[in-house]
């Protein structure tokens, strides 16, 4: 993952690790370092009842939207969005995202 602080063109290393229910993010800003988790903001789950079958089928549907924050160890905060390549959150297929530091900062992510 690359970031890039607006308007000052300074890079940001990001870092992933794909979990089952969650990500991992990883990121250093100014020498802070952050971490977090993001999580599926769009995803539904439930029960419709499938015709062919003549009984009710389980589904789970997902934009790929997800949202993370991110804590860092000087007590600054990132709050991210992020939308995934691919909408089941399988971050290895690239995505593209943006984070709102405390201190007014916005980093645009791609991956």
């Amino acid at each position: 993952m690359q970031g890039i602080i607006r308007g000052e063109g300074t890079p940001v290393e990001f870092n992933y690790e794909q979990g089952v229910d969650t990500d991992h993010y990883t990121a250093v800003v100014d020498g802070e370092k952050f971490s977090g988790k993001a999580v599926n903001a769009s995803s539904s789950s439930g029960y419709a009842w499938d015709f062919d079958a003549n009984s009710p089928t389980y589904f789970e549907t997902s934009s790929g939207s997800f949202v993370a924050t991110l804590f860092g160890d000087q007590g600054s905060t990132m709050r991210c969005q992020m939308n995934y390549a691919d909408n089941s959150g399988f971050t290895a297929l690239g995505g593209v995202g943006v984070c709102q530091h405390s201190d007014g900062k916005v980093i645009d992510v791609m991956w």
